[in-house]
């Protein structure tokens, strides 16, 4: 393990001096997570204190985009699956070769720049949060679904963020600008105002090693347009152009332009070590937990396909998931979330036992589906965790639903068998219930309601018709019986 000394830095409008850190290879500074009780940076802290700007570590030991953007998703302990996401960390980089432009961009912070509009984002979505890169992107020693849950929380709150804010994204070709990229002010207000955050709070990426306070490093020309260089030098205001031919004699040591280095800024905007979840972190992360459970199960729901099998299905299944997933960041039927939530939970049959934190959502800790049609589901009573549980799995949830029409064998009675016959195929289809959802246990608005089982459904209309005429013949050889009497 080595010391690195940081030299003096400039932030924009923080200052930090220097001094020493202790850096190790990636998850570092992972802490032992004890399985019996929730440890404190998986709680809510009232009154944390997190600082703006990390301290830059260069070299960088992780750079979120890698975890992101190709996310490797755990959903039990030892399945997982890959999945390729937008790339939304690209086209960050800045050069200027107009003072004009250079200048602008030192004069104050300015949310029309996408490198400030993603760094908030990230800010927002992690250290607005009170999520950590130590102890929860990166922590070897935690479970591996819930590793992967904050993974998810980070790309899909980032990118529901910027959604908010109407930025386009770097392959939004058309409509995206480096230098003036379109934001809704008084959206962004609205998310200050969640996090506590002052309006003019400065997002920019301030260090270079040159100490231009983020413009980057100076180009030199010396001489032919394949002979430019970089130069550690301080940039004085003003910056002089290429000269024309007619302008020979004074080519020599021109500024061409200043340019950012590749420091992937948005990863100083992170927390390093948590003290807690902020109060505005628990709504969010509450919200990507709906989203998660919603893209992961909803998906095998839909294409009744394991999403970490081999096959051509479970690609179909992760392409589906990625639909979802797009669905949700742009907030189509917001209002449903929480039903959606319940809906797929109910149609996979599986079992909430995985904690997070008191008062978050509960994940299974197998978001597989359950194709087992002998089994039909769990009554899942208790869907979020509370103070009494344990962090990461709990043994609870375990009662199975029992069917609402039970076999009736030996039973001769053709009308009661008649009255106990499930509603058809074709009265079902009339229900307001999505496709993905409509399911035994919740009623058209997602509350509890009669339980019917799929394989019950199936019953031919034919069958009752039977019934029914063999109970007319049986009351007609009655009544002429008496009649003969």
């Amino acid at each position: 393990m080595s010391a690195i000394t940081l030299e003096e830095m400039d932030y924009g409008q923080k200052r930090i001096n220097s001094t020493k850190l202790k850096t190790e290879q990636s998850p570092p500074y992972a802490r032992q997570v004890e399985p019996s009780h929730f440890p404190q940076e998986f709680l809510l802290n009232e009154s944390p204190t997190y600082d703006l700007h990390q301290p830059f570590n260069k070299p960088n030991s992780y750079d979120v985009r890698e975890i992101l953007v190709n996310m490797d998703l755990y959903v039990s302990e030892s399945d997982h699956f890959m999945i390729k996401l937008r790339d939304i960390f690209k086209n960050y980089i800045h050069t200027y070769k107009e003072a004009e432009t250079a200048n602008a961009w030192l004069k104050s912070p300015n949310m029309q720049y996408w490198d400030q509009q993603l760094n908030f984002a990230m800010w927002a979505t992690t250290t607005g949060c009170g999520v950590s890169i130590h102890d929860h992107l990166y922590n070897e020693n935690i479970p591996a679904q819930i590793r992967s849950f904050f993974r998810f929380h980070v790309y899909f709150m980032t990118r529901r963020i910027l959604n908010q804010l109407g930025c386009p994204l770097p392959d939004d070709t058309d409509v995206f600008d480096l230098n003036n990229n379109v934001f809704n002010e008084v959206e962004y207000h609205k998310i200050c105002d969640e996090f506590g955050v002052d309006y003019n709070t400065d997002f920019r990426f301030s260090y270079d090693p040159s100490g231009n306070n983020g413009i980057g490093i100076g180009y030199q020309w010396y001489g032919g347009a394949a002979h430019i260089k970089h130069i550690q030098r301080k940039y004085q205001g003003s910056m002089l152009q290429i000269p024309d031919a007619e302008d020979e004699a004074r080519r020599s040591y021109k500024w061409y332009k200043f340019q950012n280095a590749d420091y992937r800024p948005y990863n100083y905007f992170i927390l390093k070590n948590s003290a807690g979840f902020t109060q505005a972190g628990l709504g969010r992360l509450n919200r990507s937990i709906e989203a998660y459970i919603y893209c992961v199960l909803g998906s095998q729901a839909d294409t009744r396909v394991s999403i970490v099998d081999s096959g051509g299905g479970a690609q179909e299944t992760r392409q589906k998931m990625k639909a979802l997933l797009e669905d949700e960041i742009r907030g189509i039927n917001e209002d449903d979330s929480i039903p959606r939530y319940q809906n797929v939970i109910n149609s996979t049959r599986v079992k909430l036992d995985l904690a997070i934190s008191p008062s978050l959502w509960l994940l299974p800790s197998k978001m597989i589906i359950n194709l087992n049609t002998n089994v039909a589901g769990y009554n899942n009573f208790l869907q979020q965790a509370t103070e009494n549980m344990k962090f990461g799995y709990n043994n609870i949830n375990n009662e199975v639903k029992k069917p609402a029409l039970e076999k009736m064998e030996g039973h001769t009675d053709p009308i009661k068998r008649a009255a106990r016959r499930p509603v058809l195929r074709s009265t079902l289809q009339r229900s307001p219930l999505p496709a993905v959802g409509r399911l035994a246990g919740l009623d058209a608005h997602g509350q509890d309601g009669p339980e019917v089982l799929p394989a019950v459904l199936e019953a031919p209309e034919h069958d009752i018709l039977h019934e029914y005429a063999t109970l007319g013949t049986l009351v007609g050889a009655i009544l002429l019986t008496y009649l003969f009497i």
